[in-house]
């Protein structure tokens, strides 16, 4: 097989590979829509509307803080506004925001501006109001280390009568669509059914969805996680009105005595999305498998421990790519040698070519021979090549989310490896260093590597280019990891060239 063609190929499979993880994503299976009816087959909630109307408040905010978080609750009407982690923060923030766009079990029934009263005891927020006769005490316990909140909600019977077969909802998530910042981009929603995670997309959803038989519900960004731990066989209602996305749990045929309580617990988790936290507070299926992840995972438990010795992950990131050059040196030599041997050889093999051009049997036979005497392996180039894509994948998905990077500086000009390393931005456009570095050190890489014909020579300059353009915007992080990958190959290439 001709060696630029599979290079090619190769190429090919790389970009078809990122393509595939970036659009991902945008799917969810339809494996469980028998779960799933529209609302207008459920029983209508008569008795008891938790929000008979849409109230969008802005008051004056009462803050809580502890060493791990800060919280904004509204004053008036007592709903948290704002949920900040005081950790992984950026350059200039105070905290970090894990609920951007929502409200975690907001108060909006019909009530009056100012009468619920909110009161703040130590680690724990108490929130009152009164609804139709109906009493509603809710609390709220902060963590003071880890990520697991705990609520609470007490409905008292305060009409003067027994109440029997009404239906209540509780509003779980109130989140905001249409911004008019640009960058603003709707958290994405997911909840549980049969230990299988099933994905909401805000911008499909266009009539109300009745989601049965929930385990847990949740949303999330790129570095932040809010998941709700359901009671058994819980009815979700999830409905779109053009600028909310609201979700509601729905309780059937409540009975309360007079003066008789109700009472209904919670607990959920709010802070990083990291698969390496997450996973020591939640134990639910919600994160992707597969080949590349698990490298990816394996790729992190690695520089983590690197990490511990050197406390900086730009570092980490540069002694793990060495360390990886280093495992696949024997490779690489092998292939930097054939393709070399396959270069001297070149005239040869073209006489060879002509001389048998009428009989592909025997030119193969020759060619193969050739290769025996020489001790080359005509396949090698492309080994090292294969090696890295999975390893590049796994970085990729290693680092993309990793809450780690985020805010943490590396050197000079790098103050964050979750973002492109901006130097400066000239009419708007930003001048990022590293995809440059990036595209300079993977020309010259291209340049150094034994080449057979034109048209790898040309791939050079083409492939450099190409990556710019679908990397310039990445992680800084991830872009260190690919600088620093090609540094270490023209070291390896220069070291090995001497050797052969």
């Amino acid at each position: 097989m001709d060696k630029m063609k599979e290079e090619t190929r190769l190429l090919l499979a790389f970009l078809i590979s990122m393509f595939i993880i970036l659009i991902f994503s945008k799917f969810h299976s339809s494996k469980y829509s028998k779960y799933i009816k529209n609302s207008q087959e459920t029983k209508e909630i008569s008795s008891i509307q938790h929000f008979s109307e849409k109230i969008i408040l802005e008051g004056e905010e009462i803050e809580f803080e502890n060493k791990e978080y800060l919280l904004k609750i509204d004053k008036d009407y007592g709903y948290i506004k704002e949920i900040g982690l005081k950790k992984f923060l950026r350059n200039g923030e105070k905290y970090f925001k894990l609920n951007e766009g929502a409200i975690i079990f907001p108060e909006t029934r019909n009530i009056k501006k100012g009468s619920i009263k909110t009161e703040i005891k130590n680690n724990e927020i108490y929130i009152d109001g009164e609804f139709n006769g109906l009493n509603f005490l809710k609390k709220y316990k902060i963590p003071e280390s880890g990520y697991i909140f705990e609520y609470e909600e007490k409905i008292v019977n305060k009409t003067g009568k027994d109440i029997s077969n009404f239906n209540i909802e509780i509003m779980l998530i109130d989140m905001e669509i249409v911004k008019k910042q640009k960058d603003y981009i709707p958290q994405k929603i997911i909840t549980g059914i049969n230990r299988m995670p099933i994905s909401i997309d805000p911008f499909r959803l266009k009539e109300e969805k009745i989601y049965k038989s929930c385990e847990w519900l949740g949303f999330y960004s790129k570095y932040s996680l809010v998941f709700l731990f359901l009671p058994q066989n819980t009815t979700l209602s999830i409905k779109n009105d053009g600028r909310f996305i609201v979700v509601n749990i729905i309780f059937d045929d409540l009975i309360l005595k007079k003066e008789e309580s109700k009472t209904l617990n919670f607990k959920f988790y709010a802070g990083p999305s990291d698969y390496f936290i997450v996973k020591n507070y939640v134990k639910e299926n919600i994160f992707s498998k597969g080949f590349f992840v698990s490298i990816g995972r394996v790729i992190f438990i690695v520089l983590n421990l690197i990490h511990k010795i050197i406390p900086n992950w730009g570092w980490s990131i540069v002694i793990l790519t060495f360390i990886i050059k280093i495992l696949f040196f024997p490779l690489t030599r092998k292939s930097l040698y054939s393709m070399k041997q396959i270069q001297k050889l070149k005239p040869y093999l073209q006489d060879i070519q002509k001389k048998y051009k009428n009989n592909p049997y025997q030119l193969q036979k020759e060619i193969m021979n050739i290769y025996k005497e020489y001790n080359i392996n005509p396949f090698a180039g492309c080994l090292p090549t294969i090696i890295q894509i999975p390893i590049f994948i796994g970085f990729f998905l290693a680092l993309r989310n990793s809450i780690f990077l985020r805010g943490a500086p590396f050197v000079l000009w790098i103050k964050d490896l979750s973002m492109p390393d901006t130097i400066l931005k000239i009419n708007g456009f930003p001048l990022n260093i590293l995809p440059i570095l990036m595209t300079i050190t993977s020309y010259f890489q291209q340049k150094s590597t034994p080449s057979q014909d034109q048209t790898q020579k040309m791939l050079s300059i083409t492939m450099p280019l190409m990556f710019l353009l679908i990397l310039y915007n990445f992680s800084s992080g991830l872009l260190l990891y690919w600088v620093t990958m090609n540094i270490a190959s023209l070291i390896e290439q220069f070291v090995v060239s001497k050797k052969i």
